[in-house]
């Protein structure tokens, strides 16, 4: 029998679904690109919960697609926080992401989901 091993995990970001008109969607393609270019160091995603297996990646639906893969680089108490829909949230811990922003090479499609799944690598 082959053990999975997971390398990340899947969070889904209901906030950030929609076209440019929706502020999350429109300020989480513009966080994504400010990570890339090394604008900005980080940025934080909300979690219930800390992942019990180790992983480097984070994957983001949002749409109804996995939009990106960043590293995970650690995790931080969850403080209040305005985020990128305009809501302000205390979750209970923030996963720290970091680049390299690594973009899939094609659409994946994927349905919503609450909390986090763990995953393989889904693409080089």
């Amino acid at each position: 029998m082959i053990e999975t091993r997971y390398t990340g995990i899947i969070r889904c970001l209901p906030s950030c679904y929609g076209d440019d008109k929706s502020i999350g969607a429109r300020r989480m393609r513009l966080s994504l690109r400010y990570l890339e270019s090394g604008t900005i160091d980080s940025i934080g995603i909300a979690l219930s919960a800390k992942p019990r297996i180790e992983v480097l990646h984070m994957y983001i639906v949002a749409d109804g697609e996995v939009q990106v893969r960043l590293n995970i680089a650690g995790y931080e108490p969850g403080d209040r926080r305005k985020c990128w829909d305009d809501q302000y949230r205390t979750p209970k811990l923030w996963a720290v992401c970091t680049a390299p922003v690594s973009w899939p090479p094609a659409p994946m499609r994927m349905r919503g989901f609450q909390g986090f799944r763990y995953t393989e690598g889904l693409w080089a």
